[in-house]
């Protein structure tokens, strides 16, 4: 069965290089452009892992990992932010609400591949326990 990936993103060229990327990665990919889609999804899929903006319409980026993370059968799934607000603030809200790993754009296509690939290996981990 092939893993699936949630991308949640408002910006079009960015959901399209992200779907590239994780369908050349062997992942199926459903994309969200608000936050109340993602969530919506989220529930609906039960992807293997998210990946997220942070400032998105409807519902912020923040709320969106605060939410996957209280839903039990989402409380593991790895998520990776994917933000241009890079500040250490940000940072550290994206971490207090439960993100996986935290990259800012544009970030190389090796180093999201790594990630991605670092998260699903965990999140593996992490389901078998």
């Amino acid at each position: 069965m092939a893993r699936t990936a949630l991308i949640v993103d408002d910006d079009e060229a960015s959901l399209r290089l992200y779907r590239l990327l994780l369908e050349q990665a062997q992942l199926s990919v459903i994309d969200a452009r608000n936050g109340l889609e993602a969530l919506r999804l989220a529930i609906e899929f039960e992807p293997d892992l998210i990946v997220t903006d942070i400032r998105l319409p409807l519902v912020s980026g923040f709320e969106v990992i605060r939410q996957i993370r209280s839903h039990p059968r989402l409380r593991h799934t790895p998520i990776i932010v994917v933000t241009a607000m890079a500040t250490e603030e940000n940072r550290q809200r994206s971490e207090a609400a439960g993100c996986d790993a935290y990259l800012v754009k544009p970030t190389p296509v090796l180093n999201f591949l790594a990630t991605v690939r670092h998260c699903l290996s965990r999140d593996g981990l992490r389901r078998r326990a």
